[in-house]
């Protein structure tokens, strides 16, 4: 019997090593790095390659499950596909295995919202609903091997890259930014990846897309299509008309009330909107909807307020990874009354953008991590830049020098890795520091 080779010792190659292990196969668990942190117990029979990357590793290989941070790229992958060994990622391991419905969400901003908030509205249904992938535990781990479930997946693009035969019988694609142009050429290259989702709809399949998303409608596919926006009516999906929400299905139109949905901000209606559409998808009454929009308040890390200390509020949206994000975030803010914390990771987001809003709506800019230097040559004389170095610096500062009235933001624009395990880590030590202020 061939081995499976695990590329990578995150929390979906460990999911994946230990599922395959307590089914009896060999299997091989590689990590680039000597010491890999291990988010769970490795499984006896999970043979360990840890710091190693060379293509000894191929040798009696049948197959390799590529976890998501390992780039397609690297030259192991190169050799493997020479030697014809197929390589697919944990999700479509899964996927062999899944017993019931899918419905998968993506995009670049406010796929762990809308999934968390589908997941809220099934159990309002009483669907005992599974929401798994990027968000919570992965997918391969949070199988129920004894019956049917309805599954709802938060998927990156990373994720999708390696997706085959995954079918999602319901389809989200969200919105489509620039994100991850470290490890894409392009963004029609990271809009491939996003578009895969819809890979083997079929008829009775639904995708829901974006009304606003330039590329629209997935190709050759069977499936029915919705569309979404806050911005203008659609003539098949769900909209915002005025103080409305509206949802439109072969000519049918049903109304709830803006002031039903908890959650704040336009970003936060459109994905309102698509999670309504998934619901109508899957057979979910609209009263069922309606109590969940009045229930969900959203998730940690995501325009979370801290505390108000001295008159100055401070909120942690750390989960604003991208420059998409954190525009979105800087919005809904009065003019000059922002001190934003800026930075980590760069993954060649482009700071230029923010410029015109920076320069409205904060009045001054504290830039941590590796990105600072790119940050403060991006913002420059559009606002007074801070290099705080890293958090406690940044918190320190801004605890010195806020004025009542005003918002100490952390919204990022940028990945945590350089500093942080991730960006709830990130988050936490923010909410750790700032609650510690006298």
């Amino acid at each position: 019997m061939k081995r499976t080779l695990v590329l990578g010792a995150g929390k979906s190659g460990i999911a994946a090593a230990n599922f395959l292990a307590a089914r009896g196969e060999r299997v091989l668990l590689a990590d680039s790095k000597a010491e890999p942190e291990l988010s769970y117990e490795l499984d006896r029979g999970v043979e360990r390659a840890f710091g190693r990357d060379d293509d000894g590793l191929l040798e009696d290989v049948g197959e390799i499950i590529l976890s998501p941070g390992v780039p397609a790229t690297i030259p192991l992958l190169q050799h493997a596909a020479s030697h014809a060994i197929p390589v697919v990622g944990e999700i479509e391991l899964a996927s062999r295995h899944l017993q019931g419905s899918v419905i998968a969400v993506t995009g670049s901003n406010g796929k762990s919202t809308t999934t968390a908030l589908i997941g809220e509205i099934l159990e309002v249904a009483g669907r005992q609903p599974v929401v798994a992938g990027n968000i919570g535990e992965p997918l391969i781990r949070a199988l129920d091997l004894e019956k049917p479930r309805t599954y709802v997946l938060e998927l990156s693009s990373f994720q999708l890259e390696s997706v085959d035969k995954f079918h999602a019988n319901v389809a989200l694609l969200l919105n489509v930014t620039p994100d991850h142009m470290d490890r894409y050429p392009n963004l029609d290259a990271y809009a491939a990846a996003k578009y895969r989702i819809f890979r083997n709809q079929q008829e009775g399949d639904v995708a829901i897309v974006n009304a606003s998303e330039r590329r629209s409608a997935p190709r050759h596919s069977s499936a029915r299509v919705w569309r979404f926006s806050a911005a203008q009516q659609v003539e098949e999906g769900a909209f915002l008309d005025g103080e409305d929400l509206v949802i439109r299905i072969d000519g049918n139109e049903r109304r709830m009330p803006r002031t039903s949905l908890r959650l704040q901000g336009v970003a936060n209606v459109e994905n309102a909107l698509a999670a309504w559409l998934a619901a109508r998808a899957a057979g979910v009454d609209d009263v069922d909807v309606q109590i969940a929009f009045g229930t969900f308040t959203g998730l940690p890390h995501r325009m979370v307020a801290v505390r108000e200390r001295n008159g100055v509020r401070w909120i942690n949206d750390s989960k604003g990874t991208n420059v998409d994000a954190t525009l979105k975030s800087l919005e809904s803010f009065p003019p000059a009354t922002v001190l934003l914390i800026l930075g980590g990771k760069d993954k060649a987001g482009e700071f230029e953008r923010m410029r015109d809003l920076v320069r409205e709506k904060t009045r001054a800019v504290l830039t941590i991590g590796k990105a600072a230097q790119r940050i403060e040559e991006a913002l420059g004389g559009a606002a007074t830049i801070v290099p705080a170095g890293d958090m406690e610096q940044a918190v320190k500062w801004a605890a010195e020098n806020a004025r009542e009235g005003e918002t100490v933001l952390l919204s990022p624009a940028c990945a945590s890795f350089d500093q942080y395990r991730n960006f709830e880590h990130r988050g936490e030590h923010f909410e750790e520091l700032v609650r510690k202020l006298g």
